[in-house]
């Protein structure tokens, strides 16, 4: 009976999260599949490859990734880069290769007020994702994305060392021939 009661108050905190994060406009997060390797996961910077379905809450399927005869390829994005709707951007941090959510999105984290397609205005929308590849960015690929921040100052700093040498050189080169023509007077 106590096992019983304790199941029962679990399933209910359970579903009233669920109905509270609803009410609250938030993401929903179902993990469906994880694999053993679940080791590298998806951060900020990395580049993914996502198979999906899309559907309404009314079950209707507005878009998918991979069409029965495997016909189509899996999206790729960088995280982090805004290039999907946010719901997706939160949704699929976390993920490792092979893992399997359902993501429950509000409209304001999909397309908001904005009708896109057959998705009406103010959707919420249910995703089936799968992380397909998994892709770190390189020292290279890192180095690229700092280097504005650190190529524009160097070169900023540069030109002003270039300016102030050619400065002071001039300025000694004008005392130089003041001296010389001074000289020049004496004699």
């Amino acid at each position: 009976m106590d096992r019983f009661l304790a199941v029962l108050l679990l399933l209910a905190a359970v579903i009233g999260g669920f109905v509270d994060a609803k009410k609250k406009g938030m993401l929903e997060v179902v993990t469906l599949h994880i694999p053993e390797d679940c080791s590298d996961k998806a951060e900020v910077g990395d580049e993914v490859a996502v198979h999906y379905v899309g559907k309404l809450e009314s079950g209707a399927v507005f878009d998918m990734s991979k069409l029965p005869d495997n016909s189509r390829d899996p999206i790729r994005f960088q995280l982090g880069k805004n290039k999907v709707i946010k719901g997706w951007e939160e949704g699929i941090k976390g993920m490792c290769v092979g893992e399997h959510r359902k993501l429950v999105i509000p409209p304001h984290l999909g397309y908001g007020k904005q009708a896109q397609g057959n998705i009406p205005p103010d959707s919420t929308l249910i995703f089936t994702v799968e992380l397909m590849e998994l892709k770190k960015p390189s020292f290279l690929d890192s180095l690229s994305a700092t280097s504005p921040f650190i190529v524009g100052p160097g070169i900023v700093v540069i030109i002003g060392l270039y300016l102030w040498r050619k400065a002071s050189t001039d300025s000694t080169q004008k005392t130089k021939v003041k001296r010389e023509q001074k000289q020049k007077k004496k004699k």
